[in-house]
């Protein structure tokens, strides 16, 4: 028997790699390593928690992005919601932050 993804989980993966290819230049500023944009849940996870999996925690969390990387995360989080992916509290950022895109994208 052949392993065969669902027509869903296949498209939902191409609008992934179409976001992340469109966005690629804000990734690229935000200094995080590849893994974090390897899948839509792997973005999802870093965002809602600030780092990419436990065991790298001490080496990829938002706290140690330098300011610029920090913007870029924000704008990256910002097109995300205006591509429509679907609202969460993106957790891992400041206050500020999440209410300037709580106020924007929280129905």
């Amino acid at each position: 028997m052949t392993y065969r993804k669902s027509p869903r989980k296949a498209e939902a993966k191409r609008q992934w790699d179409r976001f992340v290819s469109s966005n690629q230049p804000i990734i690229t500023a935000t200094g995080l390593p590849a893994a974090v944009f390897s899948s839509i849940d792997h973005f999802d996870a870093f965002v809602c928690d600030g780092y990419r999996d436990p065991v790298d925690a001490r080496e990829f969390r938002v706290d140690s992005l330098n300011p610029a990387q920090y913007k870029a995360l924000v704008t990256l989080t910002e097109s995300y919601f205006v591509a429509g992916y679907e609202w969460f509290t993106p957790s891992a950022l400041r206050p500020a932050d999440q209410d300037m895109l709580r106020h924007r994208f929280e129905n």
